[in-house]
């Protein structure tokens, strides 16, 4: 049976083709992981899962999608992160984690989102603020940092959240970017 089979992703070896995807889990406080994300997560692990994609995990703190989402914001969120990555594989399971930028779509109380166009994902949101191109690459340096802080924590793979109306996919949409600069057009 090929799902029981091991596979490769790149030079990361699976024990097996079962791969668990990120779910946002909103149980932790200021991004860090807490003893529910060891539970949930090493439980899975345990229970055989090939590869565990850790949930939706924020680059910045007004980037998360709500206020409690995983972070990788800041060095203090490396520990917790690392507790977690030697759970995951020392029952055998390959550790990824999603980095995400919410943008528009973030409900994070007392600040107000951001997007590459101040239009509100629906009336349920707030307007975002139109990101400067300075602020732009502030945010392509919190990804290139947390990406460096997921390596220290122990990932074996980074995955982007590149979909589902979030930062970057807001810049690859008509319906969210309506800038003339290089950061938007065709």
């Amino acid at each position: 049976m090929k799902l029981l089979e091991k596979n490769f992703i790149g030079k990361q070896k699976l024990c097996n083709r079962i791969v668990m995807p990120p779910m946002c889990m909103y149980m932790a406080e200021d991004g860090l992981v807490n003893d529910f994300h060891i539970a949930h997560y090493t439980t899975r692990a345990l229970g055989g899962v090939g590869m565990i994609i850790v949930e939706s995990t924020a680059v910045t703190p007004n980037g998360r999608i709500s206020k409690n989402d995983l972070g990788l914001w800041n060095n203090k969120h490396i520990n917790g992160l690392k507790r977690l990555t030697d759970n995951i594989k020392k029952y055998g399971a390959v550790a990824a984690v999603q980095l995400n930028h919410a943008g528009r779509k973030s409900e994070i109380a007392n600040s107000l989102p951001v997007a590459p166009s101040a239009i509100y994902f629906s009336d349920k949101y707030p307007i975002p603020v139109s990101l400067s191109v300075d602020e732009i690459h502030e945010i392509i340096q919190s990804f290139q940092d947390a990406a460096v802080r997921a390596v220290e924590a122990g990932f074996d793979l980074i995955e982007i959240h590149g979909a589902h109306g979030y930062l970057i996919h807001e810049f690859l949409s008509p319906f969210s970017n309506t800038r003339t600069d290089e950061y938007g057009g065709t």
